[in-house]
Formats: structure tokens, sequence, C-alpha cells
């Protein structure tokens, strides 16, 4: 079973910014991703205790990888008690939605 996640984007200039959230939403990191020559370079930031960061540097350069622009991902995402296989499914949620949104974005 996928968890419903929520991707609200905007574009800020020639800019994107991504906030995904699920379950009990809060903002447990925030990762900036941008191209410097060939290669994309990320600058993050978490909340202690959130877990949020790794995914969120994944969406983020895959974003800016695939638009070609900077991007800015706001992660939130909490279900209480989760199981690791909980864990695994939301990971997949994320990548899911966040590919169909690139989708989305390139398609104009």
């Amino acid at each position: 079973m996928l968890f419903h996640i929520h991707i609200d984007t905007s574009l800020i200039g020639n800019d994107w910014v991504f906030l995904i959230r699920g379950g009990r939403a809060h903002i447990g990191a925030v990762v900036i991703a941008y191209a410097h020559g060939d290669k994309i370079h990320c600058k993050s930031l978490s909340v202690p205790g959130h877990r949020e960061e790794q995914l969120a540097t994944e969406m983020a350069i895959y974003a800016a990888h695939e638009l070609k622009q900077t991007v800015t991902v706001i992660m939130g995402i909490h279900v209480d008690h989760a199981t690791k296989q909980d864990i695994q499914e939301i990971i997949a949620s994320v990548h899911h939605a966040m590919t169909q949104e690139i989708i989305r974005i390139k398609a104009g």
C-alpha cells in the first residue's frame, strides 16, 4: 500500500520549491540543490530528531538534475509507530509522487 504523499510545487523566478508532506505534516528538513559546473551540490538543514534529510536530499538532487534548475525541497512526513515496512512504503510513495510531479512539470 502506498502512503498518500502531498507535493505542493511553486515556481519562484526560475527556481522550484517542493513542499513534500504526509501523515502528520511538519517541517523536518530543508534542502537546496543547485548545479555548479557539471555537478549538483546540496545544502541541507534538519530539525534534530527528524529523519527526512536523506530522502529530501535525494529528491532535491533528482529534481535539480531533471529540471536543470535550482530547487528547494521542504519535507515533513510523520506516521505514528511506523514499522520498517511502513518506512519503505513511505519512501516508495515519495519517489513515485516526485517522479509524477517532475513529469507534470516537464510536460509544461
